[in-house]
């Protein structure tokens, strides 16, 4: 896929006819396989191969943006021929077209590899299932009309289904979901966690409703500031939060920032999809609201390395990548004890935030109840609500200690756009959340 970058810079430059204008070329190849699982039965097995091209002008009149679904310099250059043509310029000269190679979709070997260890492993701790797998290779380029081309790639892998479990009173059916970097410790990591979801549970009770205190535990916090910080400050979203830059929003030892420089954590990139270098953004520096997540059509300031795209038919705009909540000094057991009475959620599976008002809904699978500081017994899936400054100021400061990767945490939508997010945070002890069953 791999463009030449002085070629297209060259095509690029009437483009650019003023210092603010913004020119490129941005290109991506998406290769994946996708296998489907039944009770240990492989469904279904296929490998793709996608591939794209946008040229886009950003200036004073707006912003226009041509897309052509191929990678190579063929697609570039009529990519930017239709955008000459949209913005009254002459377009360059056509050229005869060239015969495009053949994809190779993917080597069978690596997936008949990955087949034979995702089979084994559910056979032997969730024989009775329903999964589905995808890798997908990340292939992208940004070509601009000024400055240096960035080139970069990402390989994700991602499941997501249900399987049946055994509980203290019969079997039950229960989802389960992981996204992380494929690397070599990826397979071990989803064994544990895999592991650890089929493990034998109570029967459940039903979820009551009302306010409750709640220890949001093994990582999943990491959706709660996901809803409640990353989108808010996503440069050009309305909120809550617009204008209290610098405000005590939350305790001191609070501490939240946005970071896609961890690539280890599923939103991780080295380039954004401007071809800037992405940099951390504290989103709360010691319960003060600090950052916002810009690209170079967004501020305030200059762009921080957050412009993302779903694809190369879209226009970058300011999104979250990995949100990391930075640990504080409380054990587990400490954290019970703070608790006091109430629930203690170590899954969260799904989310949803209402920026004009600022209500955000967590929605979590099971609970484990605590008594006088003690475990109790385990309630059915639920809803948590509340809105962002006043679940803000209700965030106690005992922060746990230990940093865990939330795995379940990996795609976000926001306008029907979709791109892959991560995050990692300690336990967070949050005071009066409303709750409600399902």
């Amino acid at each position: 896929m791999e463009l030449d970058p002085s070629t297209v810079a060259r095509w690029l430059e009437p483009l650019a006819k003023r210092p603010e204008d913004v020119v490129e070329v941005f290109a991506e190849r998406r290769r994946e396989m996708t296998v489907a699982w039944t009770d240990g039965e492989v469904r279904e097995a296929r490998a793709t191969v996608t591939e794209g091209v946008s040229a886009r002008w950003r200036g004073r009149a707006g912003e226009r943006l041509a897309f052509l679904s191929r990678g190579d310099e063929e697609g570039a250059r009529e990519a930017i021929r239709a955008l000459q043509r949209e913005i009254g310029l002459s377009p360059l000269p056509v050229r005869p077209p060239r015969a495009r190679p053949a994809s190779d979709p993917d080597s069978p070997r690596d997936l008949e590899r990955w087949v034979k260890r995702l089979s084994a492993l559910f056979e032997r701790h969730t024989p009775r299932h329903r999964f589905r797998w995808t890798l997908s290779d990340r292939a992208r380029q940004v070509i601009p009309g000024r400055g240096e081309s960035a080139t970069f790639a990402r390989r994700l892998l991602s499941l997501e289904g249900s399987f049946t479990a055994a509980s203290r009173r019969g079997d039950e059916s229960r989802d389960f979901s992981f996204h992380a970097p494929a690397g070599e410790s990826t397979f071990e990591e989803l064994r544990v966690a895999l592991s650890h979801a089929g493990q034998p549970r109570e029967t459940p009770t039903p979820c009551g409703e009302g306010e409750t205190d709640v220890v949001l535990a093994n990582g999943c916090a990491a959706m709660l500031f996901h809803e409640i910080l990353s989108h808010p400050r996503e440069a050009g979203a309305e909120s809550p939060l617009n204008g209290l830059e610098q405000a005590r929003l939350a305790a001191a030892e609070l501490e939240v920032r946005d970071d896609p420089s961890r690539l280890d954590l599923f939103g991780g990139y080295e380039w954004d999809d401007e071809g800037t270098a992405p940099r951390s953004v504290k989103l709360l520096d010691s319960g003060r609201l600090s950052g916002r997540l810009t690209d170079r059509g967004h501020g305030p300031g200059p762009s921080n390395g957050h412009a993302r795209r779903a694809g190369p038919e879209d226009a970058p705009r300011p999104r979250g990548s990995n949100i990391l909540v930075a640990p504080g000094h409380s054990a587990s057991e400490e954290m019970t004890r703070r608790l006091s009475s109430g629930l203690w959620i170590e899954q969260i599976d799904g989310g949803s935030v209402e920026l004009a008002s600022g209500r955000f809904r967590l929605r979590f699978p099971r609970a484990r109840r605590v008594r006088r500081a003690r475990m109790a017994d385990e309630c059915g899936a639920g809803i948590l609500s509340g809105e962002i400054l006043p679940v803000l100021r209700s965030i106690d400061n005992g922060i746990g200690r230990e940093v865990r990767a939330y795995r379940p945490l990996g795609w976000c939508a926001h306008d029907g756009k979709v791109v892959p997010v991560g995050g990692a945070a300690p336990d967070v002890l949050v005071r009066r959340l409303a709750v409600r069953p399902l």
